[in-house]
């Protein structure tokens, strides 16, 4: 093969030499007009600066004279398309809320939700429209501190994210970075951008973005914070999870591939770079509110920590969909803590209420006025409170040895089943206890009836029947209810019933005294019936109008016959013996159990 002769590598040198300069001179061209950025001019993407890098990038690898001053012009210019990168990055975040946007999100949260528009939060268009600058002469775009929007719609445009006509200038700035081999400092200069801007998200959803500072500031003095603080901080995180996940999450998965689609692994690093410590930011606050203690009433705190345990189990996969490599894997052990966690908080409270109702110990000056234990409508209601949560229960509770059929039916227990069931046989066997503190035996059976017609209430409760399937017995609850009315019936009202009864010989010597004394007992029997059971309490309607149905079904017919058999024996005053007509009789029962 022949040689090229000299005056052909002076020839390419030569060429070599035009190239660099008219590449040089375009890169300073850009450079010194990117200076006028400052002073609000803005700068023209020019098609030019492309065919300028790429010669730069050409002369670089092709060695020859001009291959080191080409690098260090590439490298010039690379640093500039960095900065500028970056300043059209922060001027295409729609990161500029009113004061109340952050009471708007969470008022107007309607879940799930794929993005948020400016028409639904009035005044903010005018703010963001002031951070763009349009050039009344040029209608080209133009990147920077200041570029136009041109015909972009406001109503399109999503909270938080990155303007669809600024990822086209991010997408073109990328290509030519990613091509001089500039990727690690472009993915560099994405994730701690859009890492700030999505922590400014978390605390514009009212998340703290340092945990402890967080849980700081929701505990009071003594360590424990009050339930309806701690609410508010649950629901808090909640909506936050919801949009970060739900909204802001995939549209920034989106963005990066709209910006980063020509390289997959760069795509994938930088979403990477932007969310990771926004997600571990949100998982950390949800482990410090599973360590917070809430006040008096701290087993309130269980569905509030089953319902976050719920939202994260359903909405973790979407999380690890959007995630891959080495940050999925730390993402995932981060939400396996936080489940963990969760779970040992509220299995650790359900165990400890059940505890607490077993060795809970009648009060010395409680009340004896058969009306409703305060144990049984905390019981009813902490069930009632959970039912809605009895699948996450059952993912919490371990399933010990001890799980297994129902005795005699063959029927399959969960633990949430079981838990609900060694409740209420412990609340039974309360009951009972408290039951024998009372000497009127009328009144014990009251209590007793008033206590299981409560439960038998909330076990008809629609989450209640559905979550505790065929294990729950509604009918046995009826029986013992039953029971409990025949007991108080014939402890109350057979004596003054027995008084309306005579089974001797009209005529016989004696009669109309007996008849007369007889009439006098059921006076003075129904008069103290009336007195005291007047004062005592049935709070369910059913039942109460139940009872005194039955009752003057056993007593009217009884006054009456006896009225009307014996009255002429009660001569030559009856009104001194027969003290209630029948409608007193049947007003004076309708009165009884009103409390």
């Amino acid at each position: 093969m022949a040689l090229p002769s000299p005056r052909s590598y002076d020839s390419d040198d030569e060429l070599s030499r035009r190239r660099l300069e008219a590449a040089d001179e375009a890169v300073r061209r850009w450079e010194s007009r990117g200076a006028a950025l400052d002073d609000g001019d803005g700068v023209s993407y020019s098609a030019g600066l492309v065919a300028a890098v790429k010669d730069l990038i050409s002369l670089g690898s092709g060695g020859g004279a001009c291959a080191r001053d080409a690098k260090v012009a590439l490298k010039t210019a690379m640093g500039q398309l960095q900065d500028d990168f970056h300043k059209v990055l922060i001027s295409g975040t729609y990161f500029h809320p009113p004061d109340s946007l952050q009471k708007s999100l969470l008022d107007c949260i309607a879940l799930p939700v794929r993005s948020f528009s400016f028409s639904s939060f009035p005044d903010l268009e005018d703010l963001s429209i002031s951070s763009f600058a349009t050039s009344p002469s040029d209608e080209s775009r133009t990147y920077g501190t200041g570029y136009s929007r041109g015909s972009v719609s406001m109503e399109r445009v999503h909270m938080y994210l990155i303007d669809p006509e600024a990822s086209v200038l991010l997408k073109e700035i990328a290509e030519i970075m990613i091509l001089s081999g500039h990727a690690p400092h472009l993915c560099r200069a994405y994730g701690e951008t859009r890492n700030d801007t999505l922590m400014q998200c978390l605390c514009l959803l009212g998340v703290q973005t340092e945990p402890k500072g967080y849980n700081a500031a929701a505990l009071a003095a003594n360590g424990r914070c009050s339930l309806q603080l701690y609410g508010q901080k649950q629901k808090i995180w909640i909506q936050a999870l919801r949009v970060i996940v739900g909204t802001v999450l995939p549209e920034e998965r989106q963005a990066c591939a709209d910006i980063f689609g020509c390289d997959s692994k760069l795509e994938e690093d930088c979403f990477a770079r932007a969310t990771t410590r926004c997600i571990a930011q949100l998982l950390a606050v949800g482990n410090a509110m599973a360590n917070v203690n809430v006040n008096d009433q701290h087993y309130h705190k269980v569905p509030l920590l089953l319902q976050m345990h719920k939202e994260f189990v359903k909405l973790r996969p979407s999380i690890e969909e959007l995630l891959c490599g080495d940050s999925k894997d730390a993402v995932s052990q981060e939400a396996s803590m936080l489940l963990d966690k969760l779970g040992e908080a509220a299995s650790s409270l359900l165990f400890e209420f059940l505890n607490a109702c077993s060795n809970h110990k009648p009060w010395k000056n409680t009340v004896l006025d058969g009306g409703i234990l305060p144990l049984t409508q905390n019981v009813m209601g902490f069930i009632e409170l959970i039912a809605e949560y009895n699948d996450t229960v059952n993912l919490i509770l371990p399933v010990g040895k001890e799980e297994g059929s129902v005795s005699g039916t063959g029927i399959i227990m969960s633990p949430w089943e079981r838990y609900v069931l060694l409740l209420l046989a412990c609340l039974q066997q309360k009951i009972e206890e408290y039951a024998e503190s009372y000497k009127d035996e009328c009144l014990r059976y009251i209590f007793l009836m008033n206590n299981a017609m409560y439960v038998l209430k909330f076990s008809r409760s629609v989450d209640l029947s559905v979550s505790l399937g065929d294990v729950w017995n509604h009918e046995q609850l009826v029986v013992r209810v039953e029971q409990y009315a025949t007991a108080y019936l014939r402890a109350s009202w057979t004596e003054a019933l027995f008084y309306l009864s005579y089974n001797g010989v009209i005529g016989e010597p004696h009669a109309h005294r007996r008849l007369r004394k007889g009439m006098k007992n059921f006076n003075a029997a129904f008069g103290e019936i009336s007195r005291v059971q007047t004062t005592w309490k049935v709070p369910n309607p059913q039942l109460r109008q139940h009872l005194q149905l039955v009752i003057l079904q056993l007593v009217h017919p009884a006054y009456r016959v006896y009225i009307k058999r014996y009255g002429s024996y009660l001569e030559p005053n009856p009104s001194k013996y027969i003290k209630y007509t029948l409608d007193d009789i049947e007003n004076h029962v309708l009165d009884l159990f009103e409390g």
